[in-house]
């Protein structure tokens, strides 16, 4: 092949307010310190290399012996001019070539080194490491036929990527070639190293004298040029933190250059070592008169020839990760006595972190704020007033920009607060401690977060209010949703009764005096359907039968919901009349950010065999899951279980459908954890959603396990029964028998394709599945019952489901 100068230059549900307490508080402090996430997907950083060492003996012709002037050498610096063709002598060091106080070949970062590792001088010029001679011996297959000296050029700088195979070092040294004993030489300076993919150069330029082996009456200066000293096309360089070794181009490689001596052609006799330098190498040399001295020409094994091909190039360092170029600023969004303390945080460089206190690559950062007489090194789990965890992909181009709120309960008026950022995951020390500065509140911002004691949150003249609207009974809505004249539930603080009585039972949510419910639509007797309420109060997931049953995932009969207030409060997101939204906007907006897509709408929620977890987003969107096992342990044994028990599953990315659903697999291992959402659309994420989800023991189909009601209602739920019997678990027929998988409409007790627990017993004590409170089937003939038992379950919910849609 024609050789060619081929120079590869190296051309972002619910946010986390409140002091990890309280149920929000699982997820954040589980993820303060032990959320399991992969390391970022920030692409790669080039590592930094300053202490760079090349070595190279170039090839066994330039320390071998001559046929003129003892041997050829390599020498330290560039050489001076000696005037005219003739071979060098002990009096031509400091002025032709460098050497140091001890005579040695030196010249600033540039040695000339033997094979046992001395340093190399004019008297040893000639001899290999073990003080053999080479003088005059011109046989390739000779013993002891040249020095094996190699030039080494120290304190290379630039950057690699071991990933990547990537690499740019420059040295700044100079190294001559005197041959002949010194009868002809030249120089190459400051080589630099390019390498892409595996593939690259070595640039530098070349100086030197031309002169003529046939007339020694020629010398001259001749014009510095830049070229390619190496050509690395046939190999690959494997760049790695520590250095790498190549040998250059040579091997097969044809030259154009018409010399003193044409290039011979190949045979299998010269094709191990025939071949050529780089093109720009053999150019330059025309002028020296050396030219031929780079690529074959006539001869045999016995020859000169074989010592022309390259000898392999090493080049050693320590590659370093690049110091941290972060910064963060902040400044107050919002102080008020409803809505807290809102910081915005803002940063640069976050996609290039240093190692968490854990000692593993950054997951991301924590922003937080934290009280100002509390050292970082002091602040675990439990004692930040507010914070937030920046998720990998909510870093874009290295910048984050979140908010921190604080509510007022959790300020003191007596203190001051800083904002803290850090590496996630740990704890905010030594380098992993990116930013803390102190929060300045004006006097106005003082005086709207406490306000006097007859201003903000004072109780209204028939009730008590928090945080939003009172209706004409006095009941408060935490939201956004308004209180009908019976009684509305306070998704945050609590409700009041008629007489203005604060009630605080509730779950989540509070219920009003008729089942007002938190989270969803109510109807005119306030209760709340998380999608549409049914006329008697009866909050269902998707839709309520006549009787007021509900759905597993919502509400239940006679407004009682599992997990939400005991009088028909349901826990969801949107409210009305009748029930308040539970510390997200109405409309599942992403906080009034109107370029954030809307976080993804995910209840807590308990999983069984399927292990699904569900949630609703934009349709199509990505959708990055994240967990981490809830460990109720004090920071510092968080940190130790993080270390040692980090699931392996710990995040994964879905595409929602084009109804905007959603699913993905649970860990495996039962247990709690700790989970965020965020949903990405059009490259922009949105603020994370975090819940919870349960892994049982239990090898049920459906999500849910829990008993079904019996006819006089004394059954219970495993999740929470209605006042009429309807249980959780899913669809509830009019007469309030439910069964997980569909239920029965006369509630006899037909068991549910998951559901375990007693159905249509008089007495409502059993909770097998069975009325004598046995286990499930066991004979042939019990077992043969199942299928039609199911079909007739199916049977019924279809009927219920087509009396509902006729009604509606």
């Amino acid at each position: 092949m024609t050789h060619k100068s081929a120079r590869a230059r190296a051309a972002k549900a619910r946010r986390l307010t409140s002091p990890l307490a309280a149920g929000a508080a699982i997820a954040a402090a589980t993820g303060l310190l032990g959320m399991s996430m992969s390391a970022p997907a920030f692409g790669a950083v080039d590592k930094t290399v300053d202490d760079a060492v090349f070595s190279w003996s170039v090839n066994n012709e330039s320390t071998g012996g001559a046929y003129f002037g003892g041997c050829n050498f390599l020498a330290a610096g560039e050489a001076g001019d000696t005037g005219m063709a003739r071979i060098w002598t002990a009096k031509d060091a400091g002025s032709i070539y460098s050497v140091d106080d001890a005579g040695k070949f030196t010249d600033g970062n540039t040695s000339i080194v033997k094979t046992n590792g001395e340093l190399s001088d004019f008297d040893s010029r000639c001899t290999d490491g073990e003080g053999n001679k080479v003088n005059g011996k011109i046989n390739a297959e000779a013993p002891n036929n040249h020095t094996g000296d190699h030039v080494e050029i120290k304190n290379g700088t630039g950057t690699v990527d071991p990933d990547n195979d990537n690499a740019s070092i420059q040295w700044e040294g100079s190294w001559s070639f005197a041959y002949y004993g010194g009868m002809t030489y030249w120089t190459i300076s400051d080589p630099k190293l390019e390498v892409k993919n595996g593939k690259g150069t070595i640039t530098g330029t070349y100086s030197g004298f031309g002169a003529d082996m046939d007339d020694l009456s020629i010398w001259k200066k001749l014009d510095a040029r830049d070229g390619d000293i190496v050509e690395i096309q046939q190999g690959e360089v494997d760049v790695t933190d520590s250095g790498f070794e190549f040998t250059p181009d040579y091997l097969g490689v044809e030259t154009a250059t018409d010399g003193r001596n044409l290039q011979s052609p190949k045979s299998s006799e010269n094709e191990s070592w025939w071949g050529a330098m780089p093109q720009d190498w053999i150019d330059f040399n025309v002028e020296t008169g050396q030219d031929s001295y780079w690529y074959t020409t006539a001869g045999a094994s016995t020859s000169i020839q074989p010592r022309k091909k390259t000898n392999p190039l090493t080049v050693e360092y320590t590659a370093q990760a690049p110091a941290p170029d972060v910064s963060t600023s902040h400044s107050v969004k919002s102080a008020s006595a409803e809505d807290g303390l809102t910081v915005n945080v803002t940063g640069d460089g976050y996609d290039n972190l240093p190692d968490s206190s854990l000692g593993k690559p950054s997951a991301g950062a924590y922003a937080a704020i934290v009280d100002r007489d509390l050292a970082s090194k002091d602040v675990t789990a439990g004692n930040t007033t507010a914070v937030q965890y920046v998720m990998p992909p909510q870093i874009k181009d290295g910048k984050i920009d979140v908010d921190v709120t604080a509510k007022t309960v959790d300020l003191d008026e007596s203190k001051d607060y800083d904002v803290l950022t850090w590496v996630a995951h740990g704890l905010p020390t030594g380098d992993a401690e990116l930013y803390r500065e102190p929060i300045e509140l004006t006097d106005e911002q003082k005086n709207a977060l406490f306000p006097g004691d007859d201003d903000a949150d004072d109780a209204a003249d028939d009730g008590a209010t928090d945080g939003a609207e009172a209706g004409d009974d006095g009941a408060a809505d935490a939201a956004e949703g308004e209180a009908d004249d019976k009684g509305a539930a306070d998704a945050a603080e609590g409700e009041a009764d008629d007489n203005g009585t604060a009630d605080t039972g509730a779950d989540g949510a509070e219920a009003g005096d008729d089942g007002a419910a938190d989270g969803a639509e109510s109807d005119d007797n306030g209760s709340a359907d998380a999608a549409e309420g049914a006329e008697d109060g009866a909050s269902d997931a998707a839709e309520a039968g006549d009787d007021g049953t509900a759905d597993a995932a919502e509400g239940e009969a006679d407004g009682s919901k599992a997990g939400a207030a005991a009088d028909g409060s349901a826990d969801g997101s949107d409210s009305d009349a009748g029930g308040a939204a539970d510390g997200d906007d109405s409309d599942g907006g992403s906080d009034g950010d109107e370029d954030k897509p809307a976080k993804p709408v995910v209840a807590d929620q308990t999983v069984g065999e399927d292990r699904l977890v569900k949630g609703k987003t934009a349709p199509n969107a990505e959708v990055n899951l994240a967990w981490t096992p809830v460990v109720e342990k004090n920071a510092d044994s968080q940190i130790k279980a993080f270390a040692a028990k980090v699931p392996s599953e710990d995040n994964v990315t879905v595409t929602a459908d084009a109804e905007g659903n959603f699913s993905a697999k649970a860990p495996s291992a039962k247990g709690t954890y700790a989970y965020s959402a965020i949903a990405t659309v059009d490259g922009v994420p949105s603020d994370p959603a975090e819940f919870t989800v349960t892994v049982t023991e239990d090898e049920a189909a459906d999500d849910d396990a829990g008993s079904e009601g019996s006819s006089d209602g004394g059954s219970a739920d495993a999740a929470g029964s209605g006042d009429d019997g309807a249980t959780d678990g899913a669809e509830a027929g009019s007469d309030g028998g439910s069964s997980a998988s569909g239920g029965a409409s006369d509630g006899s007790g037909a068991a549910g394709s998951s559901s375990a627990g007693s159905e249509g017993s008089s007495t409502g004590g059993s909770e097998s599945g069975s009325s004598d409170g046995g286990n499930l089937p066991r004979t042939g003939a019990e077992l043969m019952t199942l299928p039609i038992a199911i079909g007739l379950l199916i049977l019924g919910a279809g009927s219920v489901m087509f009396s509902r849609m006729r009604k509606r």
